[in-house]
C-alpha cells in the first residue's frame, strides 16, 4: 500500500523521542542531491531527494554534510512510501573532520604539491649560489703556475663566462618559477580560507525517525531554508534606434555560500525576502498629553552670620534632565515595515550549476521587448550633453528592484544606469547614455546681472540663455531644464522676470521646455529673476 507523505516541520533538537538513545541504535547514513533550489533576495529554500530502503519496526535515517547556517524551523519532509515518520532532529556534528570534506582534501593536497616545489626552487637556488661562489673563489687560476700559457688563460675565461651566464639565466628562471609558484599557494590558501569559513567546520545534520509495519523502500524530499545565498538584480537594455522598440533583458547574479555545490538544479528566482518577516503589523494607542513640570524644590534652612542660608538637611540636584525623567509616559507609535505584495517567481527552464563560492552567476530570468517613447533631456546647468530617454508604460507587470543596468544602442554600449521602480508611476523612464549629435550650451547675460539698491532694499539680478543645436539628420524632442532660485526667508523676495514660455514648477523652482527642433536648426531660451532683500545683507545661493 501506498502512502504519501506530507509534513511541515518546525522542530528543534530533542523534541519528540528526544529521549530515545539514539547513540546505541543502528543508524542509516544515505545520500542525497540537491533537487531544487529557490533563490530569494536574501537566503534560499534548498531541496534535497534522496531514497533508501528500511526495515520493519523503527528506523534511523541521517542526512549529512548539510549547511552550518540551516535554519531548523524550516525543515520540511515528504514523500511516498509505507512508512510513517515519527520525529525530525536538528544537529551540529562536532566530531568531523574538515579534512574529510573532498574540497577541502584536494586543496590541501595541492598546497603541499607546491609547498614541496617551493622547497625544491629553494634548494636548486642555494645549489647555483654555492657553484657560483666556487667560480669566483677560483678566478685567481694562475697562482704558483708562472708558465700558464695565454691560450690556456684563454681558455678559462670562456669556461668562467659561458657558465657564469649559464647560472645567472638559471637563478632568473628560479626567480620566475618561485614568484608562480607563490602566487599560485595563496590563491590556494584564500580558497582554502574561503571554503573552512563558509563551510564551518560543523556541518548540519539532520535525523529522521520512521517507523513501519513491514520492509520496503521510500523516496523523500528534505527541503530547508538557509541564509547563505542570495541574488541581486541585473538589467541589459538595448535599442536599435529611436524608432524601434527596447529589448529588455532581466537578470540574476546568484550568489552561494552554503558549502554544498548546487549541480544540475532546478533553480527559482524569486523577489521575495523571508527574512522580512510574515506577520502583518498591529498599531498602538497613540497617546499625546500636555507636559507639566514639577515644581523646583525649596530648600529650607537658617539665617547664618554672614546672611547666607543654609540647609538645615541635603537637597538633591535639580536639572533638566530631572524634568525629563519625570515627565509623564508617552506611547509613541511603532514603525510599520511595508513591502511589496506582488512577489513573482522565474522557473528557470534549464538546469543550473551554481558552486558554492560565493562568486556572481549570470541567470537570465527574462527577456522582453517593450514598446518605448523616446526624448532626449538636458540640463545644462549642471551638464552640456543631452541624453536619450526611453518611456516605458507597461513596466510594472514585470515585478522589477531596484538594480543596475548595463545600456546599449545602436549595438554599442554607451554606459551604466541605475533603474528605481520606487521613483516610477505609470512610466518608467530609463536613460540610454549621452548624444553628442546635439549640441547644448548655457551662458550668463552680462547685460542683466547686476547688483544695486532701489527702494531701500538691495537687489540682484540674473539672466542665463540656453541654447540647443540639433546637428541630426532628424527631428528630435528634447526636455530641457533649468531652475529658478527658491527662497527660504520672508524677506527675501524672488520675481521671476522671463522664462522664454518655460513652465515653472512653484514648489521646486524648476523650469521646463519641451522643445521639438527641426535638423540644423537651434534653439534659444532664457530665463530672468530679481532677487529682492534688505540692504548690508549677504545672501547665500545666489
Amino acid at each position: 500500500m501506498k502512502h504519501t507523505i506530507q509534513m511541515v516541520l518546525a522542530l528543534c533538537i530533542g523534541m519528540a523521542l528526544g529521549h530515545r538513545a539514539t547513540g546505541q541504535q543502528n543508524v542509516k547514513q544515505v545520500d542525497t542531491k540537491i533537487t531544487d533550489v529557490t533563490v530569494f533576495q536574501s537566503g534560499a529554500q534548498v531541496s534535497h531527494g534522496l531514497s533508501f530502503n528500511f526495515k520493519d519496526g523503527e528506523n534511523l535515517i541521517k542526512l549529512t554534510d548539510l549547511p552550518i547556517y540551516l535554519d531548523p524551523n524550516s525543515i520540511q519532509v515528504e514523500g511516498t512510501g509505507a512508512l510513517t515518520i515519527l520525529s525530525v532532529k536538528h544537529e551540529i556534528n562536532y566530531q568531523v573532520d574538515a579534512k574529510s570534506n573532498p574540497r577541502v582534501k584536494a586543496l590541501m593536497d595541492s598546497i603541499a604539491d607546491v609547498q614541496f616545489k617551493l622547497a625544491e626552487i629553494q634548494a636548486m637556488s642555494e645549489v647555483y649560489a654555492e657553484e657560483q661562489n666556487l667560480l669566483r673563489d677560483n678566478t685567481a687560476i694562475k697562482g704558483s703556475n708562472s708558465n700558464l700559457l695565454p691560450e690556456d688563460l684563454a681558455e678559462m675565461a670562456d669556461f668562467y663566462r659561458a657558465r657564469m651566464k649559464e647560472i645567472r639565466f638559471k637563478q632568473l628562471e628560479l626567480s620566475d618559477n618561485h614568484k608562480d609558484a607563490q602566487a599560485l599557494l595563496s590563491r590556494l590558501q584564500t580558497q582554502l580560507n574561503q571554503l573552512n569559513a563558509r563551510k564551518g567546520t560543523n556541518p548540519s545534520e539532520i535525523l529522521l525517525t520512521v517507523i513501519a509495519e513491514k520492509a520496503g523502500n521510500a523516496n523523500l524530499k528534505v527541503t530547508y531554508f538557509t541564509q547563505s545565498a542570495g541574488w541581486y538584480p541585473v538589467y541589459d537594455l538595448r535599442a536599435a534606434d529611436v524608432n524601434t522598440p527596447i529589448t529588455f533583458s532581466y537578470r540574476a547574479k546568484v550568489f552561494q555560500s552554503t558549502g554544498n555545490d548546487w549541480n544540475d538544479v532546478n533553480l527559482t528566482i524569486s523577489t521575495g525576502n523571508p527574512n522580512i518577516g510574515s506577520q502583518a503589523p498591529t498599531l498602538y494607542p497613540w497617546y499625546v498629553n500636555i507636559y507639566q513640570p514639577q515644581p523646583r524644590p525649596v530648600a529650607y534652612g537658617k539665617a547664618t552670620t554672614n546672611g547666607i542660608a543654609e540647609t538645615s538637611a541635603p537637597v538633591a540636584a535639580y536639572s533638566r534632565e530631572d524634568a525629563k525623567m519625570e515627565e509623564p509616559a508617552i506611547r509613541y507609535q511603532q514603525a510599520q515595515v511595508v513591502s511589496n505584495a506582488v512577489n513573482m517567481e522565474f522557473k528557470i527552464p534549464t538546469p543550473y550549476d551554481i558552486p558554492s563560492d560565493n562568486q556572481q552567476y549570470d541567470v537570465v530570468m527574462q527577456t522582453e521587448t517593450l514598446k518605448a517613447t523616446y526624448e532626449y533631456v538636458t540640463t545644462p546647468k549642471l551638464d552640456n550633453d543631452a541624453f536619450l530617454r526611453a518611456q516605458i508604460t507597461d513596466w510594472a507587470q514585470y515585478a522589477l528592484l531596484p538594480g543596475e543596468s548595463n545600456v546599449f544602442f545602436k549595438g554599442t554600449f554607451v554606459g551604466k544606469g541605475y533603474i528605481d521602480p520606487a521613483l516610477a508611476n505609470d512610466t518608467l523612464s530609463l536613460s540610454l547614455g549621452r548624444d553628442k549629435g546635439i549640441a547644448v550650451k548655457r551662458e550668463q547675460i552680462k547685460d542683466y546681472c547686476k547688483t544695486g539698491v532701489l527702494g531701500g532694499k538691495q537687489h540682484t539680478s540674473k539672466a542665463y540663455e540656453m541654447t540647443i543645436t540639433n546637428n541630426k539628420k532628424q527631428s528630435i524632442t528634447v526636455v530641457l531644464e533649468d531652475q529658478i532660485p527658491i527662497s527660504q526667508n520672508s524677506e527675501i523676495e524672488v520675481n521671476v522676470e522671463e522664462l522664454s514660455g518655460g513652465v515653472l514648477e512653484e514648489s521646486t523652482g524648476k523650469v521646463r521646455w519641451v522643445l521639438t527642433i527641426n535638423p540644423g536648426e537651434s534653439v534659444k531660451k532664457q530665463i530672468r529673476f530679481d532677487a529682492k532683500y534688505p540692504k548690508k545683507t549677504y545672501v547665500t545661493g545666489l
